[in-house]
């Protein structure tokens, strides 16, 4: 009983839910907003949102995560579809009506535009490069743009919507080339199911180098304050190029997923950097 109850938490992701909402106070705080008070709900709304799209991601790919992430709820037998699809539905309305309670309707507008895009992306984008590539990492660096719509200053969340999408750009190749045998069996047409597990450990490769070369910028540019360059320079950068180092030497899934999950704790770090240098 504990283990299915726990799966309906697991299946959110409190990682990615914490990510994104950590993406939006970065935002708002990039923008000139300052404290919580404006943006609390937004950052809340927006981690429920991407934990109800994880949700209807592993929904749907139920029949590619056999094969990729066996140990997830779904494919472990801790939940079924059915249950997972009214868990999103539960999680997603819930979050909905909240953000047209709580939020003034600019703000309400892009929580749904979340949980719309969330959804299109889990069930058609995904499986279509450079599509999905591009969906996912849009989606990602708009919760900067949702966070300095909350501060009231849009044109500042151009230079950390930039590095966030370059960012997750990078992770999504990393994670194509992760999953290409459930990918390639459930008819996904991925950059490493259609080029090869090795064009696209290169292509991952030299997006992070390029990636890495360009995030001091800002810094270099008087755009942030130096403290955005001591933490890039301390933690994004060498995992970026390490990552890169990995993955052309990466021979299974696991130096690929190795990487994977150091990009992930390496986006907190990023976040912190914007943060910082603002």
């Amino acid at each position: 009983m504990f283990a299915r109850l726990f799966s309906y938490f697991e299946i959110l992701r409190p990682h990615n839910m914490l990510a994104a909402a950590f993406a939006v106070f970065a935002g708002y705080h990039a923008a000139g907003g300052r404290g919580l008070d404006g943006v609390a709900w937004l950052c809340v709304l927006c981690g429920f949102a991407t934990g109800a799209g994880n949700v209807a991601n592993d929904a749907f790919d139920a029949g590619i995560d056999r094969i990729n992430k066996p140990r997830r709820p779904i494919p472990s037998g801790r939940l079924s579809i059915r249950a997972a699809f009214g868990w999103y539905a539960t999680v997603a309305t819930a979050t909905t009506v909240v953000a047209f309670v709580a939020l003034p309707g600019t703000l309400a507008g892009i929580v749904l535009a979340w949980q719309v895009a969330l959804f299109l992306y889990a069930r058609w984008l995904k499986r279509v490069w450079p599509g999905g590539n591009i969906a996912v990492a849009t989606i990602s660096a708009s919760a900067l743009f949702g966070g300095a719509v909350a501060a009231g200053n849009m044109s500042a969340a151009c230079v950390p919507m930039a590095i966030a999408f370059a960012f997750v750009w990078c992770r999504e190749l990393v994670k194509g080339a992760e999953d290409v045998e459930g990918d390639r069996a459930a008819g996904a047409r991925t950059l490493a199911v259609l080029a090869g597990r090795e064009r696209a450990a290169r292509a991952a490769a030299s997006a992070m180098l390029v990636v890495a070369m360009a995030l001091p910028t800002p810094a270099l540019t008087g755009y942030y304050r130096a403290a955005y360059a001591w933490i890039m320079l301390g933690a994004v950068v060498p995992a970026l190029v390490v990552g890169a180092i990995i993955v052309m030497r990466a021979r299974d899934t696991r130096g690929f997923a190795r990487v994977s999950q150091v990009l992930k704790l390496a986006m907190f770090a990023g976040l912190a950097a914007i943060v910082a240098g603002t």
